[in-house]
């Protein structure tokens, strides 16, 4: 009877150590790990809004090229509309100053043969 005194003893007393430790591994959780977390989320968050911040002056930058490039799309737009027209006209007076020159080429008289 006496060795089941002393065997519930240690049972009791490793039971109170497990206890202890878990006692004091919820308590390393609570003190240490918790506001390590609560660091890391608050940089994380910090973080983010720094990240967001950054990609909303990215955008708008990117924002400002697009309407860059739209401008000099119109420009050379343009140009070439005006290069076009300039080439048509020039055609056009070509086509006149050929149908003038064969006008006055058939009213000239024929050439005299020699010999």
């Amino acid at each position: 009877m006496g060795a089941l005194k002393e065997y519930a003893g240690v049972i009791t007393a490793a039971v109170t150590v497990f206890a202890a430790l878990g006692a004091l591994g919820l308590w390393a959780i609570n003190v240490q790990v918790t506001p390590e977390f609560n660091r890391l989320e608050g940089r994380i968050e910090q973080l983010d809004g720094k990240l967001d911040a950054n990609l909303k002056v990215i955008n708008d930058r990117f924002n400002l090229v697009d309407e860059r490039f739209e401008r000099v799309d119109e420009r050379f737009n343009r140009l070439e509309n005006d290069m076009n027209n300039r080439f048509d006209r020039v055609e056009s007076e070509i086509s006149t100053i050929r149908n003038d020159i064969k006008t006055i080429l058939l009213r000239l008289p024929p050439q005299a043969e020699t010999g």
